[in-house]
Order: structure tokens, then C-alpha cells, then sequence
């Protein structure tokens, strides 16, 4: 038998590598007028190696330009902001294949061409005064953002008038044939400058003279907004091309940028009717009213629903305004902190000890050892963000569209994550400027972590190689790997990769904790081992981790012996991870403290020997319920899928006892519609709509 295993594994093994490359991805354009070179840009990762250092990429409509952002540790393209001209019947799409090649020539487009369009522009903020731009103001951009023949993007900004915390932004986009788009955004956030409060007042902004947006706002303290409402979302110089792009979501996936996904979701599927298709400054669209009400919000999650919904559709339309409008939605919340020295979003190396104070919605905030705070605010207090239930902000709609503003987005949220932590002292959490997000302390909860390590991973994947901010996140991350892997993996620890809860639920043993929270960990850590892309020594520090933490969804899928967890049992609110309640994770426990097998978890938990071998029924009610995966079911899919692609002992067959269960198919369909949670293994295939060919020898593993 093990002859006859080897000989398929090794067939298996020949087959794949003799399999042709993977072809780059693709990517749809489709007007609702149509018309002749008309301009267009979107954001597109790339599989690690499918384009080589040193290669360069083409595109099937000839007018193409690909300018890359970040490369793979390998030095091949990673994620590239792509722009050109198309020429498009009204409503019928136009795919755009991608190819390696040498790409056409052609004049870089300078601030000298934009000059030449005779563009002007101006924000206002009533009585606050304004910022105008025109002729020259246009030769010092703040950011050069993109460059090149077919577009080039500029990040302008200046403050409204003497206002000491207003700002007007803009990124102007000019295309070849002299198209100009413009988006306008306004902030009220800078870190340190005295008396933070809100800037009431009637916004507007104008474009060549016509003025093209109007609204009375209160924007309140560390919020920002695009100056845009309705179904508009940029703005042209002539006629607004209207062009939606629809990306290869199966390659999309693949580049391990986001998790794939087993969803299916049709065009006339209930969830169109959640997603916002309307923009109004600070209005809430699909966030919930409240950060950190308890149950289901289709806002938790590895990516939001609305991000999700993208790749389970295909590319529908309505996701896409759905994860735009999103992206600006996330102004509404008081994250904006941005450094005034630098402009940008805050280093963390420069400010150690700083911590937020008062004023800004932020929740859960710790304290400064050293007594340094960003100034306390008034004139009203933003929606609460809450750490524990915050989403994924920005970062898809980064990745759709290449935009400066969701980069920023996205690094603003792992700034605040930063900053509401303790600093250090005798706390001893943030640990200074490492920005060590524990699972037991500080401003968090398990989830807390869990969710501000994703966010962490998004800021170091998204923002680009040359960007300062990039070292600072990668760095940050890398210190968590560091203090997870001494803390859990060179002592000796819980046996079944339990990291420290913040609590215990119970005031008598055993010690029970929020096993589900534990999975949105497990989840993050292997997210960023696929997203980040790590130097030698964290990334062994990671793998080992890994080995560790992924016993912590392995074991909660075991099978019938006596020393197993059932799997048909997995999804409990609590559940019993030691037998004493002055149970220690500084690794100083001795083995007593611990269970020695998941037999033992079990029986603590359910209050009965094993007894998995009796069907194959998911059994579960309220959150864990089976019939529905928008509870704990759903909550450990992405925690085993990543234990599955990073081959953690046991994954395969886990997984495949999941799957195989007579009810996971009902489970799996609820996915379609609601699918923020429904992540699988790349490389095997799971109910619930997946069509991607299977890997062969996850297969036989699994058997």
C-alpha cells in the first residue's frame, strides 16, 4: 500500500510540475455609454512569479500600462496600478487579456501636460475659507503617485484656509488624449495639533468653474470624506467615461492577496439588496450601527461582505460600487489621525509612546507610560470603532482601483490599532513602537487581536515597496511573530495551540474560552505568512507558529477515539482549554495545568466521553447551528483552510471529515448568499459553488 501511494504521489507530483504556467489574469471593462480611447484604471495583484523581475506586461487592446507597486520576495510583480484606453460599445464588455511583453513607448504624462489642460479646481468649507488650485499650483504635487505614457496621477493638498486642522486633498489623474478625472477629498485629522473639534459647514467643490458638489456637513473630529454623493464617484473634465471594470476573481483569489472563497453568488441572489449603491458623505452604507454589537454583522470577517461579494459573483457590478462606496463610507469613523510633521499616516518607530485620548469614538483605548497623548477632542464624539469588531477597511477597494486614498485608508486603521494600546512601562503590552497586539491584554479581546494583525497585514501588503510606512508594518508584523513564537513555541505552552485568552468565562474550573475567537487568530497569522511575504528568519519563526497555532482548529475536528474532539461538535461557544482556572500562558506552567489530549477537551466541554462514531451530523444550536454557516461553523472555515494549505498535520483529513459530514452541504449553500465566511483551501475542492479543479494530492491525503 505505502509502494502503490508513493508511486500516485509521485505521478502526481510529475504531473503538476510538467502543467503548463498559469496564464495572467484577465480583466473586463464595460460602459453605460460607450465611446471611443476611452480612459480607465484599476488596481491588479499577480501571482507570485507569474511575472517575472525584469518582465514587463501587455495587454490584448494594445493601449496598456502597468506600473508596478509591490513585488513578491522574488522580485516579481505583485500588485500593479494598470491604466489605458478602450474603445467600448455601450454596455458590452470588452476583456482585456494579459501578457508578458514589451510594452509600447510612449512620453511620460508630466504636471507640465496637466498644466497644459488649463484644469482648475477648488474645496470649500463656508466660512472656514477654501483651497484653490490652478496653473502653477499644479507643478509641486504632494505625492507623484503613478507616471507614465497613458496616465499619470498626482496627490495634491492644501489646508482651508487658516483653519488649523481642515484640509482639502485631491488625487488628478490625466490620461493620454488629455482626459482629466479628479477626486476630492477633505479631512479633519492630524495627530497632535491642539483643540481637535468639529468643522460644520457647507462643502463644496468646483471643477473648471462649475461647481459639481454641495452639502451641509458636520465633520466632526479625525472623520474625512470624498466630495462626492449619489452614483458619482469621480470626477471628469467632459464626459465621465462610466467605464466598471470586472476582475478574474478565480486569479484574483489565487494571488493569495485576499482568501478564496466557495460562495457562489448569483445575480439575483438576495444580498444585492444589502450592498449600498448610493454614496453620501458620513453616511453609514453598510457598517453597522453600532461597532461591537454582538452576533452575526455581514461587516466581521476576513474581508466584509461587500468585499466578499465581489469574488463570489464573479465581479458583479453592484459589488464593485459596493466596495467603493464602502471604502469611503469608512471616513465616518474618527481614525484619521495623520501626522503633521509628515503628512502621512504616522510612523510607529517616531512615536513609541503616544496613545489616543479622548473624544475621537475610538473604544478600549490604554494608556501612556510616559503620559503622552494625542490632544482630547470635542464638538461631538464620531460612530464607535471598536478594535474587536472592526472590518477590513480599504484594502479591496485598493486592490480594484489603485487609489491613493484606500491605501491610506487602510494604513490609518492600523495606525489607530497601534495607538489605542498600552505603549509599554509596566504594562508592557504595545511594547513600544513594535506594536505587539496580545490576545490577553491591553486594548483587546482574542478577536481584537486577531482582527488588528489582519488590518496589520493589509497596511504591509498594501502600501507600496517605496513608501516608508511599508518597513514600519512589515516590521511591526514581523515583532508579533516574534512574540508569539517565544511566547508559544521556544516554552512550553497550552498543548493544543490555545494563545492566552483575555478571560476566563467561567468562576470554577475548567477555564473556558471563546474557541471561535481563537480561529479568527489562527486565521490572521496564516493570512499574513501567504500576504506579506517574509525575510528568512520571521518567516521560519512563522512557520513554526503556525504548526502550533493550527492544533487549535485540527483538534476540534478529530474523529471518534477516545483521546479525540469530534468534529461533529466543533462549534461551541465555549470551551473548555484547562482544567484549572489559575491556568498561566507565560510559559511557566507545568503540563498539569494542561489537558493532555483533546479527549479530555472534550468531555469538560460536552460533559460526555466521545461519541462521534454514532453519524455524521454537525450538531449545534443558536450560533452554532449547522444549517446556517453565519456562526461558528462559518467562523473556523477560514482557520482550517489555511491549516490545509500550509500542510498542518492533521489539516487534510480534518477538513475532509468536515466536509463529509451528511449535513455540511446545507451548511455550505447558505454561503451563496451570506459569504463572508465561507473560505476554503485553494487547492481542494468544497461544496457550496467551487469550481476550481482539485490538487490531487490533497485529495489523497484526505483519504
Amino acid at each position: 500500500m505505502k509502494q502503490h501511494l508513493g508511486l500516485v504521489l509521485g505521478v502526481a507530483l510529475s504531473a503538476l510540475a510538467a502543467a503548463p504556467a498559469a496564464a495572467l489574469p484577465w480583466f473586463e471593462l464595460t460602459s453605460s455609454t460607450g465611446g471611443s480611447n476611452l480612459p480607465f484604471t484599476i488596481g491588479q495583484p499577480f501571482r507570485q512569479g507569474d511575472v517575472p523581475s525584469g518582465s514587463n506586461v501587455v495587454g490584448s487592446n494594445g493601449s496598456l500600462q502597468v506600473v508596478a507597486k509591490n513585488r513578491w520576495p522574488d522580485g516579481s510583480l505583485k500588485f500593479a496600478v494598470v491604466s489605458g484606453r478602450a474603445t467600448l460599445s455601450a454596455n458590452a464588455p470588452l476583456r482585456v487579456t494579459l501578457n508578458l511583453g514589451t510594452p509600447p513607448g510612449g512620453a511620460t504624462l508630466t504636471t507640465a501636460d496637466l498644466r497644459a489642460t488649463n484644469v482648475t479646481a477648488s474645496i470649500g468649507a463656508g466660512t472656514f475659507g477654501s483651497a484653490s488650485w490652478s496653473g502653477a499650483d499644479f507643478d509641486a504635487p504632494f505625492v507623484t503617485w503613478v507616471t507614465g505614457s497613458e496616465m499619470s496621477s498626482w496627490i495634491y493638498r492644501k489646508p482651508i484656509g487658516g483653519d488649523a486642522h481642515l484640509v482639502g486633498w485631491m488625487e488628478v489623474r490625466l490620461y493620454a488624449g488629455g482626459a482629466v478625472e479628479v477626486l476630492p477629498w477633505v479631512e479633519n485629522g492630524y495627530l497632535r495639533v491642539a483643540a481637535p473639534t468639529n468643522k460644520n459647514a457647507t462643502y463644496t467643490f468646483t471643477l473648471n468653474g462649475a461647481q459639481r458638489f454641495s452639502q451641509s456637513v458636520d465633520l466632526l473630529n479625525h472623520q474625512r470624506m470624498v466630495l462626492a454623493s449619489g452614483s458619482t464617484l469621480s470626477y471628469w473634465v467632459g464626459t465621465d467615461p462610466q467605464i466598471v471594470p470586472k476582475h478574474d476573481a478565480v486569479e484574483f483569489q489565487a494571488t493569495k492577496l485576499v482568501p478564496t472563497y466557495s460562495g457562489s453568488t448569483s445575480s439575483g441572489s438576495v444580498l444585492w439588496s444589502r450592498i449600498a449603491q448610493s454614496y453620501t458623505p458620513l453616511a453609514q452604507a453598510n457598517y453597522p450601527s453600532v461597532m461591537g454589537t454582538t452576533g452575526y454583522h455581514g461587516s466581521i470577517g476576513p474581508l466584509p461582505e461587500w468585499d466578499v461579494a465581489y469574488l463570489t459573483s464573479g465581479g458583479d457590478p453592484r459589488a464593485y460600487r459596493g466596495v467603493v462606496i464602502n471604502g469611503y463610507s469608512a471616513g465616518r469613523y474618527g481614525v484619521h489621525f495623520r501626522d503633521e510633521t509628515t503628512n502621512r499616516p504616522p510612523r510607529f518607530s517616531s512615536y513609541p509612546n503616544l496613545v489616543l485620548g479622548s473624544g475621537n469614538g475610538i473604544s478600549d483605548t490604554g494608556a501612556s507610560s510616559t503620559g503622552s497623548y494625542t490632544p482630547n477632542a470635542s464638538g461631538g464624539t464620531p460612530p464607535t470603532y471598536k478594535s474587536s469588531h472592526h472590518p477590513s477597511m480599504g484594502y479591496m477597494a485598493y486592490l480594484l482601483t489603485g487609489r491613493f486614498y484606500f491605501m491610506e485608508e487602510t494604513q490609518f486603521v492600523a495606525t489607530v490599532n497601534y495607538l489605542k494600546q498600552n505603549d509599554g512601562g509596566s504594562y508592557a503590552h504595545r511594547q513600544g513602537s513594535k506594536g505587539i497586539l496580545r490576545t490577553d491584554a491591553g486594548a483587546n479581546t482574542t478577536r481584537g487581536a486577531a482582527w488588528a494583525i489582519r488590518t496589520l497585514v493589509q497596511a504591509a501588503t498594501s502600501t507600496p515597496d517605496a513608501d516608508p510606512l511599508r518597513a514600519e508594518y512589515v516590521t511591526s508584523f514581523e515583532e508579533n511573530v516574534t512574540y508569539y513564537h517565544g511566547l508559544y513555541v521556544t516554552t512550553s505552552n497550552n498543548p493544543q495551540g490555545v494563545a492566552a485568552p483575555y478571560s476566563d468565562y467561567t468562576t470554577t474550573p475548567p477555564y473556558m474560552h471563546s474557541m471561535w475567537m481563537e480561529d479568527f487568530l489562527t486565521f490572521a497569522f496564516g493570512y499574513g505568512k501567504d500576504a506579506v511575504g517574509l525575510s528568512a528568519t520571521p518567516a521560519s519563526r512563522l512557520d513554526a507558529f503556525l504548526a502550533w497555532k493550527y492544533q487549535s482548529i485540527v483538534g476540534r475536528l478529530g474523529g471518534a477515539g477516545s483521546a479525540e474532539y469530534c468534529y461533529r461538535d466543533a462549534a461551541q461557544y465555549t470551551m473548555a482549554v484547562a482544567p484549572t482556572d489559575a491556568a498561566q500562558w507565560d510559559g511557566t506552567d507545568p503540563a498539569s495545568s494542561w489537558y493532555s489530549n483533546w479527549g479530555q477537551i472534550y468531555s469538560a466541554t460536552l460533559g460526555h466521553a466521545n461519541d462521534c462514531g454514532s453519524g455524521t451530523t454537525l450538531r449545534g444550536t443558536s450560533g452554532g447551528n449547522p444549517a446556517t454557516f453565519d456562526g461558528y461553523w462559518g467562523n473556523l472555515l477560514p482557520a482550517i483552510s489555511y491549516a490545509v494549505d500550509h500542510g498542518a498535520v492533521g489539516a487534510a483529513a480534518a477538513y475532509a471529515r468536515l466536509t463529509g459530514a451528511s449535513n455540511y452541504a446545507t451548511g455550505a449553500a447558505t454561503l451563496n448568499d451570506t459569504p463572508v465566511w465561507g473560505v476554503r483551501p485553494r487547492n481542494a475542492t468544497a461544496p457550496g459553488g467551487d469550481t476550481t479543479p482539485p490538487n490531487p494530492i490533497l485529495n489523497l491525503i484526505a483519504r
